[in-house]
């Protein structure tokens, strides 16, 4: 049933199997329709008996168990308009009412039961019109539940993930707390019995409620969701994430206490400061130089290359920008430079500043999105126009200085840097973040190798493969044997990320607009990714073989190369010992890096 699927989807190997099935039977039963209009009643029937009987059993062990699994009788009143839960209803109604009238047109052609409701060729067309119906539904299942990009998949109502005591009646207090960092928010609660707490996930990575004595155990939920259990018997409970903590109370994990319901433990309990959440920000990237100016060329004879606009990173990716420029005549009295940021296809503009050459012609001006938004996915264009010193018209003046990214190659770049039809984030990106969590694992192996944990550093080992891997990886899966599936990542995989990331950047250097700057670059992100496909293959050699260790003294080899080379793996080596690290010697932060060096907007003059 999880074993992965054959149309390259997110679907799994069995519902893969059905919906090939499903467009055999169809196609069958447009055969039988044919042959019974010509006459040939034998062959109708030689086609629709076992199609119609065969079809009944993928309902019965296929489709049936998926719906009840996925909740969609209960989830729907909840969630009428959304698509995932809305079109598998009306594919499962559509279905059964197909279904059953086959099964009368079938029985009562083979004369098993009496023909005396009307007339059975109307049956047979209703049966026909029924099961085109359902099929077409069925499709759009498929699309909706496995191919829709993520973005765009229902959430999970907070109701499906909630624990109810069935018994417990009345209305039960409630105390809030959070996933966020990677950690609980509070450490510790303190609660009166009777208590409901729900749990906030604030963080982008999945996280589960597991209660070490094995009495509650929640499935993964995401950033927006919640999970909720009631207390109602004193004690002290030890809760953990297994996907990031340990039951001995490393890493995630948390303790509430639960005092009897009475006057003064309510006080207690109340007396417990709340905890204020704040969203965790991204890990923010240091800011990069721009490329070589001896890169850039001008596109006519007559101007000059001044210098670079060249994206960054600082609270969000691609949020910031860096005006970098050379060689610049002060302005006319009365007079003032403004720096833009442009659209070629929107022609909208965003104001950088008013800027001012030093005594040397330079100007360099860093500008960060107040909203996070990444400017690289947004603007593909620079103006420097010049304006009135005290100008109260908003139109920009003429520009004096511009620079425009080649349209081609932009295309590609972005999709390493800002978004990607086909993967849960960015290639660069979602590399980065993956591995930043990858590294989050190491840690949690190397600690349940001092503590002498096996059985956690087996499955921590388990989560790195599965972040390497990705979910069509052909390591992917329960390898510890315990807890079933846990990935802590997106499904992608951080080896598919870099393999696409490296393989995007080539097509860009190969665009027909590519520039020398965008050419050169791209030879880093591949040298770079080089380094980091080898480095992921020895962190997941060494996670397999602790995945099959029988015991923590046979794993400290393993260990050490997790530990060592997860680091290489993101931030690469100064091997030369020069201070820097050299795209030969980097990893995906490089690589990330060089790639957003391509995006470098060369700003020209005239001469």
């Amino acid at each position: 049933m999880t074993q992965s699927g054959f149309l390259g989807t997110d679907a799994s190997f069995i519902t893969d199997f059905t919906l090939l099935a499903e467009i055999i039977f169809f196609i069958a039963i447009c055969v039988g329709v044919v042959a019974q209009r010509r006459g040939r009643y034998k062959l109708h029937d030689w086609i629709q008996t076992p199609v119609v009987l065969l079809n009944l059993l993928l309902i019965i062990f296929v489709m049936v168990s998926s719906f009840l699994g996925q909740r969609v009788i209960s989830t729907l009143p909840q969630r009428p308009g959304d698509a995932y839960y809305l079109v598998v209803a009306l594919h499962g109604a559509l279905g059964l009412i197909a279904e059953v009238l086959a099964i009368y047109a079938l029985l009562a052609g083979h004369k098993i039961l009496p023909r005396k409701i009307g007339r059975l060729r109307y049956w047979m067309w209703a049966t026909f019109g029924f099961w085109t119906a359902a099929f077409i539904a069925g499709v759009a299942t498929y699309y909706v539940w496995y191919m829709r990009p993520p973005a765009a998949v229902a959430v999970a109502p907070i109701a499906e993930i909630t624990e109810v005591d069935e018994g417990d009646t009345a209305v039960a207090p409630t105390a809030q707390a959070f996933l966020q960092g990677f950690a609980f928010a509070p450490t510790e609660l303190t609660i009166t019995a009777g208590t409901e707490v729900v749990w906030v996930n604030q963080d982008g990575a999945p996280h589960n409620i597991t209660f070490v004595d094995g009495s509650v155990a929640s499935d993964n939920f995401f950033q927006g969701e919640s999970f909720a259990t009631t207390f109602n018997e004193p004690g002290v409970y030890q809760i953990y994430c297994t996907l990031h903590g340990s039951p001995d109370g490393g890493g995630m994990a948390t303790t509430i206490t639960v005092l009897e319901d009475n006057v003064e433990n309510a006080a207690i309990a109340a007396a417990v400061p709340t905890p204020n959440p704040v969203p965790p920000t991204p890990t923010p990237a240091p800011t990069v130089p721009p490329p070589p100016v001896e890169l850039l060329q001008p596109t006519a004879p007559e101007q000059v290359v001044v210098g670079l606009v060249s994206f960054f990173d600082t609270a969000a990716p691609g949020d910031s920008v860096a005006v970098l420029l050379s060689g610049i005549a002060a302005p006319a009295a009365g007079s003032r430079f403004d720096a833009w940021l442009t659209d070629s296809q929107t022609h909208i503009r965003l104001l950088l500043g008013t800027v001012q050459p030093d005594a040397n012609g330079r100007i360099a001006l860093q500008y960060s999105d107040a909203d996070g938004r990444n400017l690289l996915g947004l603007y593909d264009g620079f103006q420097m126009t010049l304006e009135p010193q005290f100008d109260d018209d908003p139109t920009p003046g003429t520009a004096v200085y511009s620079g425009q990214q080649a349209p081609a190659a932009l295309t590609l770049i972005r999709t390493i840097t800002v978004v990607s039809g086909d993967a849960p984030a960015a290639y660069g990106l979602g590399a980065r973040l993956q591995t930043e969590e990858l590294l989050r694992h190491a840690e949690f192996v190397q600690t349940a190798y001092d503590l002498l944990s096996i059985a956690d550093a087996k499955r921590h080992a388990e989560h790195i493969v599965n972040l390497l891997q990705g979910t069509q990886g052909a390591q992917f899966g329960d390898l510890d044997g315990a807890h079933g599936v846990q990935n802590p990542g997106d499904g992608f995989g951080i080896i598919p990320y870099v393999a696409q990331m490296q393989a995007t950047a080539v097509q860009a250097a190969a665009a027909p607009d590519a520039t020398d700057a965008i050419r050169i670059h791209s030879s880093h992100v591949v040298m770079a990714a080089d380094n980091a496909l080898a480095w992921a293959a020895q962190i997941e050699e060494a996670a397999l073989q602790i995945t099959s260790a029988a015991s923590v003294g046979d794993i400290g080899p393993q260990v050490d190369i997790i530990t060592q080379v997860s680091q290489l793996l993101l931030n690469g080596a100064d091997a030369n010992g020069d201070g820097e690290v050299a795209p030969n010697e980097g990893g995906i932060f490089t690589a990330y890096q060089h790639t957003q060096y391509m995006a470098a907007i060369p700003v020209v003059g005239e001469r």
